[in-house]
């Protein structure tokens, strides 16, 4: 993890007390792209696989923060919430894991950054994937608002 990956680490935990307890480490943070890994010992439940919960919690922690950083990195002001998610659980999680969140395609910052300074608001939809023993375990899809 480097000082950038380090920073927006201490952010999150700020902004959002609970991740920390998820066991969340931002390990890479790219222009487009954010990756997480999950700590399956803190997030596993009775039948010895990561819970649901955790990885919705974690998949949408993970989105909202590319989109957080991007707005920090702009020098944007206002709140970002979000608006409406979808996740499909495909496999179980048996160990420590890591989630991948991006835009669904490049153009979609540049789109946002133009409809926020125009309107005010702005919405983008993140994706995120759970990754686990190099296979994809679940999918993730999410709407999120920047308003003043």
């Amino acid at each position: 993890m480097g000082p950038l990956e380090q920073n927006f680490e201490n952010t999150l935990f700020k902004l959002i007390p609970q991740t920390k307890n998820l066991g969340m480490q931002i390990t890479r943070i790219e222009d487009h792209q954010i990756t997480v890994r999950g700590d399956y010992a803190l997030n596993k439940n009775h039948l010895d696989i990561v819970f649901g919960g955790s990885i919705a919690a974690i998949s949408i922690t993970t989105a909202w923060s590319l989109v957080q950083h991007k707005i920090e990195q702009a020098g944007f002001k206002g709140n970002l919430v979000i608006k409406r998610q979808e996740i499909d659980y495909l496999l179980p999680v048996k160990t420590n894991f890591e989630c991948v969140a991006s835009f669904q395609s490049l153009n979609d910052w540049t789109l946002f950054k133009n409809t926020y300074r125009e309107k005010g608001r702005a919405k983008v939809i993140v994706t995120a994937e759970i990754l686990s023993e190099s296979k994809v375990a679940s999918k993730f899809q999410g709407v999120f608002v920047l308003y003043q």
